[in-house]
């Protein structure tokens, strides 16, 4: 199928990537002309028009930025994208299925971002377009290895045409693909995002404790992560989590929950420690320099 990307940073050009490696044609785009230089040297299809990859394009992935400014979300990029597809779609009068791979609290593609597409296309949600949520789940580190091997696929349809469009792409890769509605697949990629984080936190406890009562707390975590109900990730404490994705992602779900009048008393515990263990590792790295010794927290 023919495929455009729309935001060519880690996660567009891993899924785009990706999807020419399952035989798709893919075109990239974005507004940051030295991803797409870097993207046009290594030999892909590029370019810096968006209604060129609109024309082109069967279905486009969004993968542009949806930063936590202040400890909540800012949409006001991926609203501007949304604008200026459906501009495009208007102008070329085809059916292309919009599939959003931004991080978005549930409710947003269906009651923001839908309607924007509606309002500046001057079509109909299902009949002039589809949409779909599709969540990404890729680590920094190995992006396109991690697409291409899946334990997962979530598609979140507002139809079931635009369904069966994501199913048609994903349909050379061998996992569970799980087909729901827009607000669902929003509140997966959340719900898994802020367990790791949950995760590192509490094994973050388990550590400072270990360290507290003196007892080596490798072996423990080694010997929890044999049980395969709760696995190796995440169970090495020492370090807060950082990156592009948990944190913020943590503190926009906290205010998004506020925002729906319920207290999310974990999630805001979980911050608590991430935070702790971010000045214990300031701390003890500091003494280390002063005392010239070996830092105690991992990097």
């Amino acid at each position: 199928m023919k495929i455009g990307i729309i935001g060519s940073g880690i996660v567009g050009q891993a899924t785009g990537i990706g999807l020419i490696a399952k035989g798709h044609q893919v075109k990239f785009y974005d507004i940051d002309e030295n991803k797409l230089l870097t993207l046009k040297n290594n030999g892909y299809d590029t370019n810096n028009i968006l209604d060129d990859v609109i024309d082109f394009a069967d279905t486009v992935f969004v993968s542009v930025p949806t930063p936590t400014v202040g400890q909540k979300i800012d949409l006001k990029i991926i609203i501007d994208c949304s604008k200026s597809i459906a501009k495009a779609i208007k102008r070329f009068g085809k059916y292309v299925v919009v599939t959003y791979r931004s991080t978005i609290p549930p409710q947003t593609s269906r009651t923001i971002l839908l309607p924007v597409l509606e309002k500046f296309s001057g079509l109909n949600a299902g009949i002039g377009f589809g949409v779909c949520m599709n969540p990404e789940f890729l680590r920094e580190k190995s992006p396109i290895q991690d697409f291409l091997n899946p334990n997962r696929i979530v598609i979140g349809a507002l139809d079931k045409r635009s369904a069966a469009t994501l199913q048609k792409i994903y349909s050379y890769f061998k996992c569970p693909v799980i087909v729901t509605d827009l607000d669902t697949a929003e509140m997966i990629k959340y719900t898994s995002n802020t367990f790791l984080a949950a995760k590192i936190s509490f094994f973050n406890e388990m550590y400072l404790m270990c360290r507290k009562l003196g007892l080596n707390e490798q072996i423990v975590s080694n010997a929890v992560a044999l049980d395969p109900r709760i696995g190796s990730y995440g169970v090495a404490g020492g370090s807060p989590f950082a990156g592009m994705c948990l944190p913020k992602d943590l503190q926009a779900f906290i205010h998004f929950a506020g925002t729906k009048g319920f207290n999310p008393v974990l999630l805001k515990a979980i911050s608590k420690v991430n935070k702790e263990m971010s000045q214990y590792c300031t701390l003890s790295s500091e003494r280390a320099v002063l005392l010239e010794l070996p830092t105690t927290c991992s990097s």
